[in-house]
């Protein structure tokens, strides 16, 4: 304790952590849990303001501190019992799992305590067996509410869906040249690399104020070997991860189809003012929108609700597949369809030159200058 310099901080970061361990985002019933996305959300929020609470507690500027800091640091971070690399600054964390595709699979934006990776990944649950099986009578002859089935939509026996890897983020994929995005939502196609879930090598490269992970897997294509290089880069005081890829290997002069998928959580869909924007500020359409973008560089997610902006740009035009990730979920009312997460999927068909090789230079910008304008000076410690 004797690096903290108030106490009434440390008393408030325990208090924090207290209420980020409720359990109700850490099961899954009838009346809540895991599949809750606000649950899960809630969570996130005490633990990030736990941890922002113990920062200022060591002196450690947040925000718009005059004092910005960065760091990158490696260790077990979520005791899977392999390393994890975790990219940190006043404004934002970013945890990566090597091991796991080299995915992103924690971004922490911490002046309003919020994990935008927060997904969820779908998987079957028994209950789905009822789902199938179709709606039944809710009247006295059911046993308990675990044993009704009630739609609160139609047709939810059709919405069943699984993924076969998680929705995280930095996830790097091989299509078919010619894959519609329909094979992608519908989970029917066929991933012609081995890097989605494949371990990464990875180096930490560190100066004052400007901090990268740089990973790197040789892996194979359609049978031929091509090598992954993708860095991470954060400089103190930012909100923006800078996110650099190069591809090495490919055939000379014939297509290949390659996409980085991204999910992000806690952007409802349905919602007027939860929409996609272009860079002048026109809305594409709310959150829950399928869009298919040709060559453009530059997609804006914006929450006006949650105070955020979220600004993902590229130096190499791409198109971008946008679609949600949703859930047929257990509740006390019946089974609903719950919205996840939404999936933003640049992707491009490449041709490599003479060398094999191949860039691309992508920012994920982070605005919370909404929020921050209407916060109460009171919340300002905590979710700073």
């Amino acid at each position: 304790t004797g690096r903290f310099s108030d106490q009434s901080l440390i008393d408030q970061a325990r208090a924090e952590l207290y209420r980020g361990q409720c359990n109700c985002g850490y099961w899954h019933g009838a009346f809540g849990g895991a599949y809750l996305p606000h649950l899960r959300n809630a969570v996130f929020q005490h633990l990030i303001s736990a941890e922002n609470l113990l920062d200022s507690a060591q002196g450690r500027g947040l925000a718009d501190s005059d004092e910005p800091w960065v760091e990158l640091t490696s260790e077990d971070y979520n005791f899977d019992a392999r390393p994890e690399v975790r990219l940190a600054s006043n404004r934002l964390v970013a945890l990566v799992a090597p091991s796991q595709g080299g995915q992103l699979y924690e971004l922490d934006v911490r002046s309003i305590c919020h994990n935008l990776l927060a997904t969820l990944t779908r998987h079957e649950e028994a209950y789905h067996d009822s789902v199938r099986a179709g709606e039944r009578d809710s009247g006295a002859d059911v046993a308990s509410i675990h044993d009704r089935v009630v739609f609160k939509q139609k047709d939810l026996d059709q919405r069943l869906q699984f993924d076969n890897h998680r929705r995280k983020s930095l996830v790097d994929h091989f299509y078919d040249v010619n894959m519609a995005v329909e094979s992608l939502t519908s989970g029917e196609y066929q991933e012609l690399g081995d890097f989605v879930s494949a371990p990464f090598d990875a180096k930490l490269r560190r100066s004052a104020n400007r901090m990268q992970a740089q990973l790197t897997r040789g892996g194979h294509v359609n049978g031929r070997a091509v090598r992954i290089t993708k860095g991470l880069t954060l400089e103190a005081g930012s909100q923006t991860l800078e996110i650099a890829y190069l591809l090495e290997g490919l055939p000379p002069g014939e297509p290949v189809h390659f996409g980085v998928e991204f999910n992000f959580s806690g952007l409802p869909a349905g919602c007027g003012d939860r929409i996609f924007h272009d860079a002048h500020r026109n809305s594409l359409g709310e959150l829950g929108t399928r869009l298919n973008l040709q060559s453009v560089d530059y997609l804006g997610l914006m929450d006006e609700w949650l105070g955020i902006d979220v600004e993902f740009s590229t130096d190499q035009p791409t198109d971008i597949w946008t679609f949600p990730i949703e859930t047929v979920s257990q509740s006390e009312a019946g089974f609903e369809l719950v919205h996840q997460s939404v999936v933003v999927h640049p992707h491009w068909i490449i041709r490599a030159g003479g060398d094999g090789r191949w860039s691309t230079t992508m920012t994920l910008g982070i605005d919370t200058s909404m929020a921050e304008k209407r916060r109460p000076q009171t919340e300002a410690v905590a979710a700073i």
